[in-house]
């Protein structure tokens, strides 16, 4: 599947005209993780990623029609992605350090969208054995709660 994802990658870079240096995949768990290193990584990630999305959910789309199974794919171009799951983690830690600190039994995070979300759950399972989390709210206000078990 890996290199599936890497053909299809560097296809729908070429047509799309961005140059790159190196596109790498690796899977962990059945989720790939494909990387791009690009001398003009702007280009691939637009404005607040919208761009890489956009380009993670065609690949995924091109993945689905070959394969007629849906993979978990997660694209980065020059650890943009990466960089943001840091400072999401970096703001979860410190909001749990203050409902520590003021011996709150809950804290509820900022709305954010379903991936995100999901990677707040696991990092916080995996950090936090004495903490469970949950989503509350609807639609676009969906948000994350942390509180004890």
């Amino acid at each position: 599947m890996e290199t599936i994802i890497q053909k299809a990658l560097k296809l729908l870079l070429d047509k799309y005209g961005a140059p790159y240096d190196c596109v790498t995949v690796v899977e962990e768990n059945s989720h790939y993780r494909a990387s791009i290193e690009t001398p003009d990584p702007a280009r691939l990630i637009g404005r607040n990623g919208t761009l890489l999305n956009a380009l993670q959910i065609i690949l995924k789309n091109i993945l689905w029609k070959q394969n007629e199974e849906k993979a978990f794919v997660t694209l980065d171009v020059d650890g943009y992605r990466q960089d943001q799951y840091e400072r999401i983690y970096q703001k979860v830690e410190s909001s749990i350090d203050m409902m520590k600190e003021r011996n709150l039994s809950e804290i509820k995070l900022n709305p954010m969208k379903p991936f995100l979300r999901r990677l707040v759950h696991l990092w916080v399972a995996e950090n936090y054995p004495e903490l469970t989390t949950d989503s509350v709210g609807e639609g676009r206000q969906r948000a994350v709660r942390i509180h004890y078990k």
